[in-house]
C-alpha cells in the first residue's frame, strides 16, 4: 500500500518527522496533565486552611507528597517496560492486556 495516495506532496521523511513532531506534543501535556494531578491530590491532602501563604509544615507536606507520587511512577512505568520487553521476548504471546497491574 502506498502512502503517496494520502499526501501525494510530502515526504516520507516529512511524514515521519510530523508524526514524531505529534508524538512530543502528546507526550508533552501527558506529563503537563499528571503534574496538574499530583499538584491537585497534594495541596488537598497537605494545605488544610488555605490562606496567602504556605506554612512550612504545609510546604514540607507537599513536596514529600509529589516526591512519593514520582517514585511510584517511575515504579510502575520500569514493572511496564520490563513487563513489555518480556512479553517482546516471549513472541507477544499473551499480549499486554488483562489482569495486569491493577
Amino acid at each position: 500500500v502506498e502512502r503517496r495516495s494520502v499526501c501525494p506532496d510530502m515526504e516520507e521523511k516529512d511524514i515521519s518527522d510530523a508524526k514524531m513532531q505529534v508524538q512530543g506534543q502528546l507526550a508533552a501535556q501527558y506529563i503537563q496533565d499528571v503534574m496538574q494531578k499530583i499538584t491537585d491530590k497534594c495541596f488537598d491532602k497537605c494545605v488544610t486552611r488555605p490562606s496567602g501563604k504556605l506554612e512550612d509544615s504545609e510546604k514540607m507536606c507537599t513536596a514529600k507528597c509529589m516526591d512519593r507520587y514520582l517514585d511510584a511512577m517511575a515504579l510502575v512505568s520500569q514493572a511496564w517496560a520490563a513487563r513489555a520487553k518480556q512479553q517482546a521476548a516471549m513472541g507477544g504471546a499473551g499480549g499486554m492486556g488483562g489482569g495486569g497491574l491493577q
